[in-house]
């Protein structure tokens, strides 16, 4: 089945889904700026890389008649987006609601269920079995239910904003060096070995993530890398995207070699606000971070799956 001919309803009058294309940059980019319904969570990518992607779909709005202008007619018609949807894997099988708009108030509901519906078969036949969606805004939570969402944990931000760094021993047989090209592949598969599929990164996501980022370093030990800790700027700071450590090696203190030389990091370039995200059930990662002051904000996330 080819996807650009993917249709909720065939007959014009009432609107039809598609695959996104190039040539509707322009009324997405019109969507995602005045929708009264958006989503975004792009990590480091921007909504226009998904363009063309099998999950990223658009529905147009229902076909006026004709135009008769001879003008209109020498340069056709352009399609109008009503409602858009981009459900991506950074890696398989797991993929994310990144971006969402829609349009219309009246329609938000409907539109959003048959974006869903329609977007499950291209996914599924790339090899993807779950689409999550981390709700960063409040309007998706009362209808996800009835979408067959179910919420399976909560995301929740942890802050420090002191100059401390405890005093705790570093272990020396682990060094920490910035990361370099070479080592992306590494630690994919790090993250692979680290996480279940829903929270992994790709090779592709850490790249693109490398020439963003505020630091990035790894870990070693016996020049195997063992763990790494990557950070992008905000605003207010620093945001700690990720601290990975190699689960075959835990309790030798890889996490707090990489936390210590990521906040002096911090602090020599004058960032003092440091936040980071957890799952609420990682109680592991949450006692690393509470010894080095990092404080519960108290917001939390919902994170809903899918099953495809």
């Amino acid at each position: 089945m080819e996807l650009a001919n993917i249709m909720v309803n065939s007959d014009a009058e009432n609107g039809r889904i598609r695959q996104a294309t190039r040539s509707d940059a322009k009324e997405i980019m019109r969507v995602l700026q005045s929708a009264p319904y958006r989503h975004l969570h792009v990590d480091w990518y921007v909504p226009g890389d998904w363009i063309g992607s099998a999950g990223f779909l658009v529905k147009l709005k229902p076909k006026a008649k004709p135009s008769k202008s001879q003008f209109a007619k020498f340069l056709g018609e352009s399609d109008k987006v009503n409602s858009l949807i981009a459900v991506t894997a950074d890696p398989r099988p797991a993929t994310w609601v990144r971006v969402v708009g829609l349009g219309d108030k009246e329609t938000a509901v409907s539109d959003l269920e048959e974006l869903i519906s329609a977007v499950k078969a291209p996914l599924k036949q790339e090899g993807n079995n779950v689409i999550a969606w981390l709700t960063i805004e409040e309007w998706p939570n009362q209808w996800l239910k009835d979408l067959d969402f179910k919420c399976v944990n909560h995301i929740e931000t942890y802050v420090k904003e002191d100059k401390d760094i405890p005093d705790r021993p570093i272990n020396p047989e682990i060094d920490i060096r910035p990361v370099l090209d070479k080592d992306i592949e590494d630690l994919a598969i790090l993250e692979a070995k680290a996480f279940n599929a829903l929270w992994r990164h790709s090779a592709q996501g850490l790249q693109i993530a490398k020439n963003q980022a505020f630091s990035f370093d790894v870990a070693l030990m016996n020049e195997k890398i063992v763990g790494f800790q990557l950070s992008t700027p905000n605003d207010y700071g620093v945001h700690l995207v990720r601290l990975t450590v190699d689960p075959d090696i835990q309790g030798v203190g890889i996490g707090t070699a990489l936390m210590t030389h990521a906040l002096k990091g911090y602090y020599r370039r004058d960032r003092y606000r440091i936040t980071l995200n957890t799952q609420v059930d990682n109680q592991n990662s949450q006692m690393l971070y509470k010894k080095f002051g990092f404080k519960a904000s108290g917001q939390k996330y919902p994170v809903w799956i899918h099953s495809i």
